[in-house]
């Protein structure tokens, strides 16, 4: 809920085919990477579009959620929106990937501690931790007296799934973590993010060849 200064919720991004999300299920997109909000038309209405690092489209939101992030645009807040989870729904076919983020969006005037609080919320994310982000006025006023460390005890569980749907992402694996290093400029976590690929490579090639189909 939106008090005075912040709002935050976990809200599902769909995606506009599975071809286009297919960056997605790359390292472009890792879970508790914080990603820009921008606003498109699709479909006859303004959309919030979740856009990574890179430039790239991952999803858009629904209508509701779209607009009310539009207001809070026009009051010139600050929003981001934390990669949570990824999933895939098989039905109906081709079948479609989506998943959630976290939005955390709040008034410059507290900008500093709030930029540390979304630092802090991303990293506990990316272990597939979910705190809770809908807060209460008590909540608001902890992260501004913390100047941003302090963090909700509450959780959030991840979203249902059923026999159709996986979630395909949840948290940082070790991969991840090499490509976050090499991000960050640490070269040999560059090298050591391929070498981890291609050996991911040789492992199935190796597992097919054993089933017969090489």
């Amino acid at each position: 809920m939106s008090i005075d200064c912040y709002y935050g919720a976990y809200a599902r991004f769909d995606t506009v085919s599975k071809r286009d999300a297919a960056v997605l299920i790359g390292s472009d997109c890792i879970v508790g990477d914080t990603f820009d909000i921008q606003f498109r038309p699709y479909k006859g209405s303004t959309r919030a579009w979740i856009v990574n690092a890179f430039g790239t489209d991952i999803g858009f939101l629904d209508e509701k959620t779209s607009h009310r992030l539009n207001v809070l645009a026009a009051r010139e807040w600050t929003l981001h929106a934390i990669l949570s989870c990824v999933s895939f729904t098989d039905q109906p076919e081709p079948g479609m990937y989506w998943g959630e983020v976290a939005l955390l969006c709040y008034d410059r005037s507290h900008e500093s501690d709030f930029d540390t609080f979304v630092t802090e919320t991303a990293k506990l994310i990316g272990k597939g931790i979910r705190p809770k982000v809908d807060l209460e006025t008590q909540g608001i006023a902890s992260i501004i007296q913390s100047h941003g460390t302090w963090q909700p005890k509450q959780r959030v569980p991840f979203p249902d799934t059923n026999k159709n749907t996986a979630i395909i992402k949840k948290s940082r694996g070790t991969l991840d973590f090499l490509v976050q290093k090499s991000r960050e400029g640490n070269k040999g976590c560059y090298v050591l993010s391929w070498l981890f690929l291609l050996g991911l490579v040789a492992l199935v090639v190796f597992a097919l060849k054993g089933c017969g189909v090489f």
